[in-house]
């Protein structure tokens, strides 16, 4: 395996840069001590979105629900009305993820693609057989049970416009690296090219709080208390964390090797830089903890 591997040591001064479900640090035990902890996740999200800023031609993939409200745009833009567009985009949403609310036009599970994967999606759509289904629902009516039947039999003329992601396109370089969980349909899955561990701190670190208040600005003399008081975590560490990059994965057909050899090396330092420079964003305006690597 030709890999890239970072080894990183990273100080900060009060931070709290991932927080659990009640707002506290995240630790864990290593060591036989109780240590600070990043979430691999946490430090990913922030890679991701610094790599964008440097190389947004290739990393412009978006995680989300709401897919419908893009596809609906693509229909439209192709001269689609607004209810055969938007009865276009849940079919399509659904062929690449189960309808969750189809009045709030989310699947039920978060999807990554790039622009260029939904624009293909899109043409492979109006390519096929779907203005019968399409046509069955515009004339449905008020009957639900003719509604359901009509979307069923357009979702499925559209499942065959989900292979069109299997072509190459330039953007989704953050799809490589970081890969693609579609739960639904195997055939979505891309395995990422990156490798995140934890982020541990190298010594022993508990938590601490700090006891806050905020002042009523237009108090008058008399008035007692404190407009807000209350309280928050934080810890103090310097964190070891190492991030790998496969090489050989990040080259193979399924991953970047329609790219140039410009593109691919641009694509990689672009990653490399992101993960030195990258910090999660938790409290980042009240800690600031934004400290670069040593």
């Amino acid at each position: 395996m030709d890999l890239i591997e970072l080894h990183i040591l990273q100080s900060f001064p009060v931070t709290c840069l991932n927080r659990d479900d009640v707002g506290a640090p995240k630790t864990a035990m290593f060591g036989g001590v109780q240590r600070a902890r990043v979430s691999s996740q946490s430090w990913k999200r922030a890679i991701r979105f610094l790599a964008k800023t440097y190389q947004e031609p290739f990393f412009g993939a978006t995680r989300t629900r709401f897919v419908i409200r893009a596809l609906r745009r693509l229909y439209e833009e192709r001269g689609l009305g607004d209810t055969e567009a938007q009865e276009m985009a849940i079919a399509t949403a659904d062929a690449l993820g189960k309808i969750d609310k189809v009045e709030k036009g989310n699947v039920k599970t978060l999807l990554f693609f790039s622009p260029q994967e939904l624009q293909q999606v899109v043409a492979a759509a109006l390519n096929s057989d779907y203005r019968k289904p399409l046509q069955a629902i515009l004339a449905a009516g008020d009957s639900e049970k003719k509604l359901k039947a009509a979307r069923s039999e357009l979702a499925k003329a559209l499942k065959k416009a989900r292979k069109e992601l299997a072509t190459a396109v330039k953007d989704a370089a953050d799809i490589a690296v970081f890969g693609r969980m579609v739960a639904d349909d195997h055939t979505l899955m891309v395995e990422g090219a990156g490798l995140f561990s934890h982020a541990l701190s190298t010594h022993r670190a508990s938590n601490e709080v700090e006891f806050f208040s905020a002042v009523d600005d237009n108090a008058e003399p008399g008035d007692e208390g404190a407009g807000h008081i209350g309280t928050l975590e934080f810890s103090s560490a310097c964190y070891y964390r190492y991030v790998g990059l496969n090489l050989d994965l990040l080259r193979d057909e399924r991953h970047l090797a329609h790219f140039t050899d410009e593109e691919f090396r641009s694509v990689v330092e672009a990653f490399l830089k992101a993960a030195l420079m990258a910090v999660p964003q938790a409290r980042k305006n009240s800690m600031f903890g934004h400290t670069v690597p040593s």
